[in-house]
């Protein structure tokens, strides 16, 4: 059943710009916003009331949690959507330690979760990763319709790892017979992706860019070099760490089943 729900998960300091995307992306889909405010100032919870109720939002506000028991509330309650800020770490500091919110998605499974960088103020302009190993019809169509309602500009992307197949064929064949199949092996690869959309959208249009080279690093740098603010990924997708922590932009993961 529709649970009709998205919530905010916000820890120790409300971001005020987050709030704002969140607010959007509740109006957009028809859903109701439930704030999870852990040890959030008390002025800080007044002034989220006072916005929310100037904007006309179908709000709730839950403050007296503890993290644990608000992780435990999510996981039990299967919002439509979860949205929360991606505190900012140093890549050196990374090396040792990984954030409040990439220790969370570890723990939480089958949720959609949306992961707003510390300064983004909007969403609007989200490239939607399309594995060819792992990404489900389900997954393709829910991101597509995710991107649809919010009303912005949107396309599909996926990478094919030219590089990794060229260096083990060329250890079993001659130069251009490994040149020849690494060429089959990326039509082939374009193929699959693109039926795989046609059979998830029946019909629907969706624009693909194909692009090459290690999917965890390319797919995150087109998203940067090319200014989109949201980067999705199916939740499945092998090395998904990897796609985060590559990642400048506020990062999407969705499921790949209902």
């Amino acid at each position: 059943m529709p649970v009709n729900k998205v919530i905010f998960l916000q820890q120790d300091e409300l971001n005020f710009n987050n709030l704002d995307i969140a607010v959007f992306i509740s109006q957009k889909l028809q859903k109701k916003l439930v704030l999870y405010l852990v040890d959030i100032p008390q002025e800080q919870k007044e002034k989220a009331t006072h916005i929310l109720s100037s904007k006309n939002v179908d709000f709730e506000i839950k403050s007296q949690l503890e993290f644990d028991e608000a992780t435990e509330e999510i996981e039990t309650e299967k919002p439509d959507l979860l949205i929360l800020t991606q505190e900012k770490i140093s890549p050196l500091e990374h090396i040792f330690r990984i954030s409040t919110s990439e220790k969370l998605i570890k723990k939480l499974e089958n949720l959609d979760i949306v992961m707003l960088k510390e300064d983004e103020k909007s969403i609007d302009k989200i490239l939607i990763n399309i594995d060819k190993e792992s990404s489900t019809p389900y997954y393709i169509k829910s991101t597509h319709l995710f991107a649809r309602k919010l009303g912005v500009e949107f396309k599909l992307i996926t990478s094919f790892y030219e590089s990794f197949y060229e260096n083990r064929l060329r250890k079993t064949h001659p130069d251009e017979e490994a040149k020849q199949l690494v060429a089959e092996l990326f039509k082939e690869h374009v193929d699959t992706v693109k039926r795989k959309i046609a059979e998830a959208l029946k019909g629907e249009e969706a624009e693909l860019i194909v692009i090459k080279g290690d999917p965890k690093k390319e797919i995150p740098y087109y998203a940067r070099t090319h200014g989109y603010n949201l980067l999705i990924i199916n939740e499945n997708i092998d090395d998904r760490e990897s796609y985060i922590e590559n990642s400048e932009t506020s990062v999407g993961i969705f499921k790949d089943k209902e």
